[in-house]
């Protein structure tokens, strides 16, 4: 179902993430619960990899969504808590 454009939603970073992989999972969980995203990949797509260790993989929302899409990636399973040292 399209949405009414929001001339006034600012873009914000939602997550910054370590690999391509898990932004591209959260992107597949946003959108299929109807909050819109997109990502910025830090590797240029690709062509240099070692740039990621510098920018990352980004995944951006509108500001109006952040708090549901914040809360939709914590009760999750995608990010199982690291174990306990």
């Amino acid at each position: 179902m399209p949405r009414e454009r929001r001339p006034g939603g600012r873009i914000v970073e939602l997550a910054n993430l370590p690999s391509r992989f898990e932004a591209d999972a959260v992107l597949a969980l946003l959108e299929s619960n109807g909050i819109e995203a997109m990502a910025k990949y830090g590797d240029a797509e690709g062509w240099a990899p070692f740039f990621a260790t510098i920018d990352g993989f980004r995944v951006l929302a509108l500001d109006e969504d952040l708090a549901a899409a914040k809360a939709l990636i914590d009760s999750s399973d995608l990010f199982p808590p690291s174990p306990a040292s």
